[in-house]
């Protein structure tokens, strides 16, 4: 996390000042009027929930600003926030006095602070990413719904008053929204919502200028003087036992939750204007201290908001623009305090409405064409629905369950099987003589590998023992592959020892191969497959032969293949192939075969010895007549994958010995080894009319079979792309 550094000069203090200027100017109506309808929930004045929630901005704004966690970001009181606590205070007014209230709301706002800081200082927000989008989409939608909801009392006629000038409220609030509207995308240089509620207000007091008495509740009123002896009298005569702690508890989870996202994502807006990074940790510490002492000074609690943020940012506002935004609001309500007489609330519910119609989210519709979707849909209508009808903190948790049965309900529905292939198809690297390469072209399909994915617990790992069941008919081997698999629980691998166990009553062998320690058993995957189900058979072997690498489960399929094709010793591939046997010379004739043998040279290897290292040079063809020749690729002194591995019968070095160059690779005898290395310069050097043609013929059948083996690599791809 990148570290933000401070600054202290003239021309960037000044920028500071004018994206301060610019983002108080548009945090000022949004704060106001949030805080005016929360205290009117609580049954209070208007003129002290303006009061409340300019506190509240100056304390986040001066916490959130020293702090400087986040370049450029402007915290107040917001939708989310306000909303919970509106709902909170509409569910215990009726049990509570306003002044219990206000603790009330003041303990909630404290406990969510506690949180906060928790949450920043175990890395919680990393958590709050674990929350679905359409459960948070659905909730910023329902508080947007509620937040213009809420309007609609303050907006209704006036019965105090005949005539058309009743419905100037809601005259006044539709000018101010589409005054937002039209300047937001006609001048989007200038503050829209400030510009907005400045249109309310000049609409406003044109229509009541022929009006000889207004109603009071019209405007919010002369703001009351600071007296911050007030404070600690707020206490006076409140029992503190009779409050009702556990539902403030979980009122202030659901606010975490929902402050701490709303704070992050305005981070990330912030962060996206000025190419830095915020430091989530040190911004939570700070929000989280600032709603602490919000709530004992019984202000208004907030966080980030993303349009005030942004006007600060394009003014040039980055490290100390917060502090100056914070002291520009002291200023206004030092000198400023009659403005609030001059200030409809009508106007504020405008600008309340447009932020509600910002906050709905119109996209959850269209998830319902989607069948990829609407299930993403059903869970945010319903989220919607139980936030407007019940409360925040029981649609956060209903969608919460509703999201993790969703994504155990889809991994259940997604294949455990990633591929199908027989060997035929995908052999081991092992090179075989032709005629046991026909015998597994024309058998490959009795050995089947099948890759696996994703968890095998209980129910899917039923699942496929129904599946695998059904393809026993005629195998002889099914290798299971887990290098895909993430996790086994027990029961799963209780189902795997049954599979293997029924398959063996069928005559196929089950055998298992990238058994990696991150399945949750450790590196001993034989010694669990022992210790889960106790009985005898299991004591001295295990159940199942478990491979460390595909090819030598291929190759082993291949041999359980050959072995039943054959029934004879011949299926040993180590049995030695003499000179003329070689797969090479199928299409040559016998005297060039002669020929071939006369310039050749024998040698002979024993385990372990090299027979080609990395950077020797070579122009031959080696053909194996006994023993084992492996190439490997080294990607460490000692660690190595195993590229091909060549019986008697085959042969290796065409690609050098068309282009004498470097090898890139290791050549290694396994046991006894004997070879023949035929020089692409003895070949030359005879200018006899057998050495001419066999060379040629020699050629034409190198390049019959690279092709061939060009043709098989290209299968491979596009089954490898089809998946």
């Amino acid at each position: 996390m990148t570290t933000n550094t401070t600054y202290f000069n003239f021309s960037t203090l000044r920028a500071d000042f004018f994206g301060g200027l610019s983002g108080a100017v548009a945090v000022l109506p949004q704060t106001i009027g949030l805080s005016v309808l929360l205290f009117t929930a609580l049954g209070l004045d208007a003129s002290s929930g303006a009061m409340a929630g300019l506190i509240g901005a100056i304390i986040l704004l001066l916490v959130s600003g020293f702090m400087g966690a986040t370049i450029g970001m402007i915290s107040a009181p917001n939708g989310p926030v306000t909303i919970l606590l509106a709902g909170l205070a509409a569910d215990l007014v009726s049990d509570y006095t306003p002044h219990e209230m206000l603790i009330i709301i003041g303990a909630v706002l404290f406990l969510t602070g506690i949180f906060q800081i928790i949450f920043g200082l175990l890395r919680g927000g990393e958590i709050i990413k674990l929350i679905p989008f359409p459960v948070v989409a659905s909730m910023i939608t329902a508080i947007g719904i509620l937040m213009m909801g809420s309007q609609v009392k303050q907006l209704m006629p006036s019965e105090a008053i005949d005539g058309w000038q009743r419905y100037i409220p809601l005259l006044v609030a539709l000018i101010t929204v589409i005054s937002i509207f039209l300047f937001k995308k006609l001048f989007p240089r200038l503050p829209s919502i400030l510009m907005g509620l400045l249109a309310g207000i000049i609409f406003y007091s044109a229509l009541t200028l022929s009006m000889t008495n207004t109603p009071s509740d019209w405007v919010i009123g002369t703001l009351p003087a600071l007296d911050l002896s007030a404070i600690s009298q707020r206490f006076d005569g409140i029992d503190i036992n009779q409050l009702p702690w556990e539902l403030i508890f979980f009122s202030s989870l659901a606010l975490t939750v929902l402050v701490t996202i709303d704070c992050l994502l305005t981070a990330l807006v912030a962060d996206a204007q000025t190419s830095k990074r915020h430091n989530t940790r040190n911004e939570l510490v700070a929000q989280g201290g600032a709603q602490m002492l919000i709530g004992l000074v019984g202000g208004v609690g907030g966080g980030g908001t993303k349009g005030s943020t942004l006007a600060n940012i394009m003014a040039g506002g980055r490290r100390w623009s917060p502090v100056f935004a914070a002291l520009l609001i002291i200023i206004m309500i030092v000198f400023g305090r009659e403005l609030g007489s001059f200030l409809p609330l009508s106007a504020l519910s405008g600008v309340i409405i447009f932020i509600g119609l910002n906050m709905i989210n119109l996209n959850i519709l269209l998830w319902l064409k989607d069948k990829y979707t609407r299930i993403d849909a059903v869970n945010a209508i319903m989220v919607i629905m139980v936030t407007l009808f019940f409360d925040v903190t029981k649609a956060v948790g209903l969608g919460m369950v509703f999201a993790v049965i969703t994504f155990i309900r889809r991994s259940m529905q997604r294949s455990l099987i990633r591929r199908e292939t027989n060997v035929s198809e995908y052999p081991s690297p092992r090179k075989r003589n032709e005629k046991h390469r026909k015998i597994l072209e024309e058998q490959g399909d009795k050995a089947l590998l099948i890759e696996l994915q994703g968890n095998l617990y209980f129910a899917k790992t039923d699942k496929l023992y129904g599946i695998i069941m059904e393809k026993l008919k005629e195998r002889q081997v099914i290798i299971l592959h887990f290098r895909r698999v993430t996790a086994i629980d027990m029961s799963g691998m209780v189902l795997l020892m049954q599979l293997v166990e029924a398959a063996k009553k069928n005559g196929t062998k089950v055998v298992f191969t990238h058994l990696h320690k991150r399945l949750g058993f450790g590196k001993k995957m034989k010694k669990a497959f022992s210790l889960i189900e106790k009985h005898k058979k299991y004591k001295k072997k295990s159940i199942t032969k478990i491979f460390h690498s595909t090819a030598h489960a291929l190759e082993y399929a291949e041999e359980k293949i050959l072995k039943n094709e054959l029934k004879s010793k011949e299926y040993r591939v180590s049995l030695s192939v003499d000179f003329e046997g070689n797969d090479l010379f199928k299409a040559i004739s016998e005297e060039e075969v002669s020929f071939l043998k006369k310039i050749s040279e024998r040698k002979d290897y024993k385990r372990k010895d090299i027979i080609l290292a990395e950077g020797d040079e070579s122009a031959s063809l080696y053909l194996v007549t006994n023993g084992f020749v492996e190439q490997r690729l080294y990607n460490g002194p000692i660690s190595f994958k195993v590229l091909a591995k060549y019986s008697p019968g085959t042969y290796f070095g065409e690609l050098t010995f068309f282009n004498k160059e470097k090898i890139s690779t290791r050549f290694v005898a396994q046991g006894k080894t004997a070879l023949y290395k035929l020089k692409r310069s003895d070949i030359e050097h005879e200018s006899t009319q057998v050495g001419n043609k066999c060379f040629a013929d020699l050629l034409l059948a190198i390049g019959g079979q690279l092709s061939k083996r060009s043709r098989n690599m290209i299968l491979e791809i596009k089954r490898l792309e089809a998946l």
